[in-house]
């Protein structure tokens, strides 16, 4: 029997036998966006930008990359897809990305499409590493690509985030203090030291250096990017995966994902905020699919000279994902359908307080007392003192994600809802990201069952992670027994004072 070939959609159509090069390949989105490109286009070659790290050559690092679970069902539908990746050795924080001339000279001649996701996203990371990584690199890309006479697409991943100092978060690029080439002359040529005490001056009035390299790259881009196939998408915070190639997929205890596993594992119990507030997070295999939508759409002419932006946020059409509701969700599920984890720390519970006093208290008691225990304990039976130090990265760590989750941002997205507008009927199918008919409480039931598998590693019988929830259970509660005597008996002895003096 004849097996049906199905005609290729118009995204299809538009990867079809090309030469795609990605940046940040290794990283959360480069990981499923490469396996979207090679599953679902008829490419003809993905090149792949790889630095070495951790002692790992390139090499073995792609293999470890290709050999994890969200790669399965790619290498059972088409087991020769590796014969269309090639990698390509660099590294961003290099002039020309490490590239050498070789590579370099290749890329200008072979390449259709151009998609730099490569990113320093460390919040309040050196200004310096993070301006070379984040707009250096993307200013000399750009130069490359202006040399490709095949480019028929070029794609800047930015962030939502990139113009936080705006009433409204449009769909443009708006203009900062400091100007591309004028920072990549400070990184290059100013000590870090120098660097370092001017960061506060240069932040201006962005948060981190994360959003001010993010927007002085997208300036870069409407500079060296003019008259070029090119176009902006800019994600808001990538949670795990809804659907594709696997659901409830995540990399890493980054960002939002990692203070969601944090509070699934016990590790964190109080957290600052508004409960109300709309989560500005979007799925990650959604974001992928918006990224080659988007490429398809920048190769269309525009009637306007200005860069195409699009960001991909949760809007008015979609259900809310609404803060407090998600982390108490998480909290209920984890305890009451038995989805505990092999690693489990504590019981799972959340106090979330928008006075940043109180959190302040309220994190001493949650989390520095038990760590200096903790440490104690380390300290008698002659190991490592390490909890306090923990818990204070991860007092900066909630902080810092919290900034993005709290803070009343308000969005225009029109540009996005038009670019979904834009694709066919099969290409809503093959690419959705449109998040208007999100089921957010089955997303999550999703989310923390892959976390489980995908991020924690924990095996599918949950025999082992309930007999260790058991004995925390038995602590929990012989600690807090503890814990309400001494606070009562400190009120008796007080209350014996006060009215001993009266």
């Amino acid at each position: 029997m004849i097996k049906k070939v199905e005609p290729l959609s118009e995204i299809q159509r538009f990867y079809e036998g090309s030469n795609v090069f990605v940046t940040g390949a290794t990283g959360f989105i480069g990981n499923l966006l490469i396996e979207k490109l090679l599953r679902s286009c008829v490419i003809n070659k993905l090149f792949l930008l790889v630095r070495p790290k951790k002692n790992k050559e390139p090499a073995v690092r792609l293999r470890e990359m290709f050999s994890s679970a969200l790669f399965d069902r790619l290498w059972n539908e088409q087991p020769d897809f590796i014969k269309k990746v090639f990698l390509i050795q660099g590294d961003c924080v290099e002039p020309n990305l490490g590239l050498s001339v070789a590579d370099v000279e290749y890329l200008v001649a072979n390449m259709d499409i151009v998609i730099h996701c490569a990113a320093k996203t460390k919040f309040n990371g050196p200004l310096k590493n993070t301006g070379l990584i984040n707009v250096r690199s993307t200013r000399d890309l750009l130069l490359i690509a202006r040399r490709m006479d095949r480019l028929k697409a070029f794609v800047y991943v930015s962030t939502v985030f990139s113009n936080p100092n705006q009433s409204v978060i449009d769909e443009t690029i708006h203009d900062c203090h400091i100007k591309g080439d004028l920072l990549i002359n400070m990184v290059e040529n100013m000590s870090d030291s120098l660097i370092d005490s001017i960061t506060p001056e240069c932040l201006g009035t962005w948060p981190n250096t994360y959003t001010l390299s993010k927007c002085v790259a997208e300036n870069t881009v409407k500079q060296y990017g003019q008259n070029m196939p090119i176009c902006i998408a800019r994600p808001a915070i990538v949670l795990f995966t809804d659907k594709e190639p696997i659901s409830g997929w995540a990399t890493g205890l980054k960002s939002l994902t990692g203070l969601c596993l944090g509070l699934g594992l016990g590790v964190i119990r109080v957290l600052p905020g508004k409960r109300d507030i709309t989560l500005r997070a979007v799925p990650a295999d959604k974001v992928a699919n918006m990224i080659i939508t988007s490429a398809w759409n920048a190769t269309k002419t525009r009637s306007t000279p200005s860069i195409p932006v699009f960001n991909y946020v949760l809007n008015s059409t979609a259900p809310r994902l609404i803060f407090g509701h998600t982390m108490d969700y998480i909290v209920d599920s984890i305890s009451n359908k038995k989805l505990t984890s092999e690693k489990q720390v504590w019981k799972p519970s959340v106090t979330i307080n928008s006075s940043n006093v109180l959190y302040t208290i309220l994190f001493f008691l949650y989390h520095y007392v038990p760590a200096a225990l903790a440490d104690i304990y380390l300290w008698i039976i002659g190991k490592e003192t390490r909890v306090v130090k923990l818990c204070k990265n991860l007092d900066i760590m909630i902080r810092e994600i919290m900034y993005f989750v709290n803070s009343e941002f308000k969005f225009d997205d029109k540009h996005l809802q038009a670019l979904i507008m834009t694709q066919s009927d099969k290409d809503k199918k093959l690419f959705a990201f449109d998040l208007s008919g999100m089921e957010w409480e089955t997303y999550l039931m999703k989310s923390i069952s892959g976390s489980r598998k995908y991020v924690l590693k924990d095996s599918d019988d949950t025999t082992e992670s309930q007999k260790r929830y058991q004995k925390i259970l038995i602590i929990y509660y012989i600690f807090h027994s503890i814990l309400n005597s001494c606070i009562l008996y400190v009120l008796y002895r007080l209350l014996k004072i006060i009215f001993t003096i009266n």
